[in-house]
């Protein structure tokens, strides 16, 4: 009788701890987030400060199931070592509505307000991702605002524009700008799997020199449940 009783409350407590543990299950434990970063060319110079292409992505892993907690804010960190012109360019009020195409964000807006282009991918619960996204960045609003207009055939309307501005970093001294979005589109059952863009050299808006050789990315993603997780990633610059 005693052995049983002592069998009784160990599966009790097992499934007590499985209990707790799917109960404390949030968007941090849940997904894996990673953050891409990088510049070209990596050959700088020490002190001057030249225009570069600027590439910036994030990413994230996880199993869609239509009940996962989507990332609801993102903060993307620069190294020091890069710097934005805000200057450089005019800026956009006039993003046409979700389902434009790129051509049509592009016709609406000045041609130096735009800054560069990229991709996305979503991820849907038991369908294939969808892989046709074209994200097209925009200067604006604001001076240093910016728009990340997104096109999809299989979207349509139902792809964003995302707001975001550039602001001073305030995840260290490794760090100088950042890029805050803090609205990230609501995609209810569907994830935002990968989204990048490249602020290309020709536009002058990105800037960089290699006083220090480390250039650190780094990436704060707030899920919906409010927990929070960073990634990083660190690219090596050399001296001209």
């Amino acid at each position: 009788m005693i052995k049983k009783s002592r069998f009784v409350l160990a599966v009790g407590a097992s499934l007590a701890l499985g209990v707790s543990t799917l109960a404390f299950a949030d968007g941090a434990s849940d997904n894996t987030a990673f953050v891409d970063g990088s510049v070209k060319p990596a050959k700088l110079d020490k002190k001057k400060y030249k225009p570069i292409n600027l590439f910036s992505g994030v990413r994230t892993q996880t199993n869609v199931t239509g009940a996962q907690s989507n990332p609801a804010s993102e903060y993307i960190s620069y190294p020091k070592n890069v710097k934005f012109d805000f200057g450089a360019g005019d800026v956009c009020t006039t993003l046409p509505p979700s389902g434009s195409t790129p051509q049509q964000a592009r016709d609406a807006c000045p041609p130096s307000s735009y800054l560069g282009s990229g991709s996305a991918e979503v991820q849907r619960p038991g369908l294939p991702p969808i892989s046709d996204v074209v994200v097209s960045v925009f200067r604006g609003p604001d001076k240093k605002g910016i728009q990340l207009h997104t096109a999809s055939p299989q979207l349509l309307g139902a792809a964003p524009t995302v707001l975001g501005s550039i602001v001073k970093s305030n995840a260290g001294s490794k760090y100088g700008y950042a890029l805050s979005v803090p609205h990230a589109p609501e995609t209810g059952a569907l994830m935002i799997s990968e989204f990048n863009a490249t602020i290309t050299k020709k536009s002058k808006a990105v800037l960089a020199r290699c006083k220090s050789k480390n250039m650190t990315f780094q990436r704060k993603v707030t899920y919906a449940d409010g927990s929070s997780e960073t990634a990083e990633t660190t690219q090596k610059c050399k001296r001209k």
